[in-house]
């Protein structure tokens, strides 16, 4: 049970000539210097010149030449200057991510993607490539596995464990402790005589990857868990029917439902039919004109706090509606009585019981 995505690094490409006289000066993304004749663009808004496209490092993450200020992974992949800074390279905060992910899922499902047994062993690796095809006859390309996860009986619970790649962005690898959460929640809930659609079940844990992105606003998480040829297509009704009819009618089909699969892009979703839970109708609240700390809880393991609502663990960042306006916070550092923020890049500071 893993997560993988198309090969990374790869990116496209085109070549350019540098006009004699340009309105403004063309410069090298990787060192800098001003650029004349030919060059080559990655991705349509990189600008590399000749000397640098030569290079034969390239960075892992992105597939950008490196030339200085990189850094290295253990098992020898490269990181580029830009990416560096942004990438997970420890195992203690692969497992922060892992147990943020975790609390984070806790919270949006309403306590329904809770493990039994919530002890999870996270370890990060620095190699696990592999190529596969999925479907046979169907996709050729390469794929980069992300993660894995197994579960095994123990007593009346389970030892769980997940291992993650080193040296990916957070916001990939905050998806793939998602996706791989899914994996031992599924492995939990599936009743014994419930057949799954391998497919469908890696869906269903994109979906929590996706969920998850979504609530930070990471637009770019959300577009590459759509367009990942790694589900075979099942992504879509997934997503269709959490959509149409709430996470929990999902989690509730994992359980109750008798059908291998949701379906494909290709075709109409059956409809699923769930038991409703019986609900009060109340008006939405009104939008939040301030930032407000409602609570905040410090212990020796963790901290965290919830500001209008949204709960937030150290360096968790959620795209909130504030006066209006969509808001990047982020919660820096937390004090006896009061948390320091960043709104979109600018320090705040927020007390309980006090104005921002």
């Amino acid at each position: 049970m893993c997560l993988v995505v198309g090969l990374l690094g790869s990116g496209t490409w085109a070549q350019a000539q540098a006009p004699a006289a340009p309105s403004a000066p063309i410069s090298c993304v990787v060192c800098t210097k001003a650029i004349s004749g030919k060059y080559f663009i990655h991705n349509q808004t990189n600008n590399i010149c000749v000397d640098c496209e030569k290079l034969e490092t390239r960075c892992s993450v992105c597939g950008l030449p490196v030339k200085e200020n990189f850094g290295k992974t253990k098992d020898g992949r490269f990181l580029c200057k830009t990416d560096l800074p942004n990438t997970v390279l420890t195992e203690e905060e692969g497992r922060r991510l892992f147990d943020q992910a975790a609390s984070d899922l806790d919270t949006l499902s309403e306590g329904l993607l809770r493990l039994r047994s919530p002890q999870v062993n996270v370890q990060m690796l620095f190699h696990l490539d592999f190529s596969e095809s999925r479907a046979a006859g169907k996709s050729t390309s390469p794929m980069h596995r992300l993660g894995f996860s197994m579960s095994r009986p123990a007593g009346n619970g389970f030892t769980h464990n997940v291992v993650l790649l080193s040296g990916q962005l957070r916001g990939l690898t905050l998806s793939t402790c998602a996706h791989e959460f899914g994996h031992l929640w599924i492995n939990e809930n599936r009743p014994a005589n419930r057949n799954l659609e391998p497919d469908t079940v890696e869906a269903i844990c994109e979906l929590l990857g996706h969920k998850l992105a979504a609530r930070r606003g990471d637009t770019n998480e959300t577009t590459r868990i759509r367009r990942n040829p790694y589900t075979n297509g099942r992504i879509g009704p997934v997503l269709e029917l959490e959509s149409r009819e709430g996470l929990a009618a999902v989690l509730h089909w994992v359980r109750n439902g008798t059908a291998p699969s949701l379906g494909s892009n290709s075709a109409p979703v059956a409809v699923v039919s769930f038991p409703a839970a019986p609900t009060e109708l109340r008006p939405p609240p009104p939008p939040a004109a301030k930032l407000e700390l409602r609570s905040l809880v410090r212990t020796s393991k963790r901290t965290f706090a919830v500001i209008n609502g949204e709960r937030f663990e150290l360096g968790t960042e959620i795209s909130l509606l504030v006066g209006g306006q969509r808001r990047r916070v982020r919660f820096e550092s937390a004090q006896e009585n009061a948390v320091v923020v960043t709104v979109d890049g600018e320090p705040q500071t927020l007390r309980l019981g006090g104005p921002p």
